[in-house]
């Protein structure tokens, strides 16, 4: 049985396997900038000990992707 890639080997793979080229790459960015800012949108939440994950970690998880995200699109390269 073949083993599972990891969660980096699959979007690297993503982002330089795809027929879309450069523009897959900018689709991904652009989902996660997206996914991160309905997280961030919806505040931070009561933590839930009964959890799997800590809800208020998801929470600044996506607050830190966010802003890089965001720090990034904001330089002048």
């Amino acid at each position: 049985m073949k083993a599972s890639k990891t969660n980096v080997q699959k979007i690297t793979h993503l982002m330089t396997m795809n027929p879309g080229g450069p523009l897959a790459q900018v689709m991904i960015l652009e989902a996660v900038r997206q996914y991160c800012g309905s997280v961030v949108a919806a505040g931070r939440p009561a933590d839930n000990p009964t959890g799997i994950i800590s809800a208020p970690a998801w929470y600044d998880t996506g607050l830190a992707i966010a802003s890089q995200l965001d720090h990034w699109s904001n330089l002048d390269l």
